[in-house]
């Protein structure tokens, strides 16, 4: 008997020393797992269309709001398998205002684990990576040059005719075809004259059917030689008029769409003032690609935008702005008649992402709910409600009237052209006409 309590009272120990820890540790693990309260950090600038902070003037609550703080909440309630609790804070100087740096410096604040996560703006940037990790972009981007509309090829209601050039290459080329016409229409005349009185005078020395043939000999040459040059004449004419009109037409396109600058290094020869935005990156980049730091300004607000590059480098402001494009369009919008983005400067970037702390094992998951919040539309939904469409500007390529290529004003061309080839068909048709009989 006391052999089988000892027993039992061996078990009794055993099963405290080994279930106690187990239901301490179950609840230890059931601590740990409980998700956390992410610190993301986010930029405050006077730029609002991407990361907006205001202030609730009654409560003094902040308001922050934007188009990535939308895809960020949008990422989190719906793309995620379960959601995650988060808590925005201005990366902000002690005075609560300004930026603390740039966003490389709000990214190495993360690497420093003073954050959990960045949400705004941020290209996704090779260099970057040794800092944080990136989600998938949930923006493209690329990065391209705004500068000023270039009124000066043309002038209002002007259309093609403005260019001088093209306006006395035309006149000229109209004008000579209007004179070989009327010269070869005399030619047929004095012809057709000279062989008439010719018969008439001749008829009592030679018999009707020589002379009849003679002249039918003599009209068919000289109007197989008119036709045959008319015919060449016509020929050139119309590889002119086809050649010099493409030409003239993409020289035109091409410098009121750039203004006069095609590429970074055209601005870097004339010491153009580059512009570029607060925080960004593309001062390092511009830097590389030969620009002097002198000339790099930095821009902080949209309203310092629109100043400095209306005032060109020669009155102190900038002659371009170079930016990543998705910020460059939504400025565009705004300001259709004065600016417009240079299609031959478009340099490759990997988009606008999401960054968290290195290694960490929410990347997966964010970089998931990134692309179902872009295939189910809530991307686009939260683009028009935010910032808007990018294509305000793009069904008009000109952005203006007055620099229209083919305006109401410049159909005059097409209408004299049209009055030329009328005339010289009709005098073809007269003169086929006149050999018939």
């Amino acid at each position: 008997m006391m052999k089988k309590q000892c027993c039992i009272f061996y078990v009794m120990m055993m099963n405290v020393f080994v279930f106690i820890p187990i239901l301490v540790l179950g609840q230890g693990n059931t601590t740990e797992t409980t998700p956390r309260e992410l610190r993301i950090a986010i930029p405050v600038r006077e730029f609002k269309d991407w990361v907006s902070v205001e202030h609730d003037p009654n409560t003094g609550e902040q308001i922050i709001s934007g188009f990535a703080i939308e895809v960020f909440k949008a990422v989190v309630n719906k793309g995620l398998l379960s959601p995650i609790p988060y808590k925005f804070i201005p990366f902000v100087k002690s005075d609560g205002v300004t930026m603390n740096g740039t966003f490389d410096d709000m990214l190495r604040a993360v690497f420093n684990q003073e954050f959990d996560g960045a949400v705004g703006e941020i290209s996704i940037l090779y260099y970057r990576t040794e800092w944080v990790d990136f989600t998938l972009p949930y923006m493209d981007t690329q990065i391209s040059m705004l500068i000023r509309q270039n009124q000066q090829p043309f002038s209002k209601g002007g259309g093609i005719s403005l260019a001088s050039a093209t306006k006395y290459v035309v006149a000229a080329t109209l004008s000579f075809s209007f004179i070989v016409a009327m010269v070869f229409w005399i030619l047929e005349y004095r012809t057709d004259k000279h062989a008439s009185q010719f018969t008439n005078t001749s008829s009592l020395a030679q018999p009707p059917r020589s002379l009849d043939d003679d002249w039918r000999r003599d009209m068919l040459g000289s109007i197989t030689h008119t036709r045959l040059v008319m015919i060449l004449f016509f020929m050139v004419l119309l590889i002119l008029m086809a050649c010099y009109s493409a030409s003239q037409t993409s020289s035109l396109t091409s410098r009121s769409r750039s203004g006069g600058f095609n590429n970074l290094n055209q601005l870097i020869r004339k010491g153009s003032n580059v512009g570029y935005r607060e925080g960004s990156f593309i001062k390092n980049l511009l830097i590389e690609k030969g620009f002097s730091e002198s000339k790099l300004i930095i821009l902080d607000s949209e309203e310092q935008m629109v100043e400095m590059l209306n005032k060109g480098t020669e009155n102190g402001g900038v002659d371009s702005i170079v930016a990543d494009s998705p910020n460059l369009r939504l400025l565009l919008a705004k300001h259709c008649d004065s600016f417009t983005i240079v299609p031959s400067v478009n340099l490759p970037a990997a988009g606008f992402g999401f960054a968290l702390r290195k290694g960490s094992a929410l990347v997966n998951e964010f970089s998931k709910g990134v692309l179902r919040v872009i295939d189910n539309g809530d991307l686009g939904r939260i683009q028009e409600r935010t910032i808007g469409s990018f294509e305000a500007c793009e069904n008009d390529p000109y952005n203006s009237g007055s620099n229209q290529l083919l305006d109401s004003d410049s159909l005059w061309i097409l209408i004299a052209g049209g009055i030329s080839v009328f005339i010289l068909m009709v005098i073809i048709f007269v003169l086929y006409c006149g050999f018939r009989h």
